[in-house]
């Protein structure tokens, strides 16, 4: 996959005593979890999470993150397992229910994925990263009109930055050129990489000239 914002970390890193845990040691094991990251020390992460969330099971940036490891390193089942617990704590953390989704695409459960994409989107119908998400799953499981009508939402909403955009009409152009619109396909395509989206004019070399 070629986006994955539900892989990306969400570093944070707390001082001791911050009110997100009350346990100091929790903390110290999850601070020092995030620094074996950006070591690239990704097993090393996971221990250090998994001490964090034994000695504060309601530790819910522990579960998230240590879901991230684990997906980043292919164990999809661990990291639905670590989603789970997170969204039993924080029902409303939509990110986590994006990652979830990818997690359940991963592991084929193509019905469970949806699902936690139409619940982020219900859930903050404003966000356009959470539409090109969902398109790209309906692009995959070839629902091309469900997925243009995403990405439709992103490319017309006054509220999308120009990276959602520009990521809508590259996914778009992939769209149109599947069903044999290689016209509009193409246009997608040079609109996206005209906004700097630079897999879009790697691909626009290939299938449009």
């Amino acid at each position: 996959m070629n986006r994955i914002l539900f892989v990306i970390l969400l570093f944070f890193i707390f001082p001791e005593g911050y009110c997100q845990s009350e346990n100091i040691r929790a903390l110290q094991y999850y601070n020092r979890a995030m620094n074996k990251i950006l070591r690239k020390d990704n097993r090393g992460a996971i221990t250090d999470f998994t001490e964090a969330i034994r000695l504060d099971s309601g530790f819910i940036e522990a579960y998230e993150n240590r879901g991230v490891t684990r997906y980043y390193l292919e164990d999809f089942s661990g990291a639905l397992e670590d989603y789970d617990r997170a969204l039993d704590i924080n029902p409303d953390d939509y990110n986590t229910c994006i990652r979830r989704g990818w997690a359940k695409f991963r592991l084929n459960d193509f019905t469970g994925a949806m699902a936690d994409f139409n619940r982020a989107i219900e859930g903050n119908p404003d966000n356009p990263d959470y539409y090109n998400t969902r398109g790209e799953l309906k692009y995959r499981l070839q629902d091309y009109p469900g997925a243009i009508a995403d990405f439709n939402k992103v490319i017309y909403a006054w509220y999308s930055g120009r990276k959602p955009k520009s990521e809508a009409y590259f996914w778009r152009g992939l769209v149109r050129i599947d069903i044999e619109d290689r016209h509009g396909g193409c246009a997608d395509l040079d609109r996206s990489a005209k906004m700097g989206y630079t897999k879009a004019k790697e691909v626009r070399i290939v299938a449009c000239e």
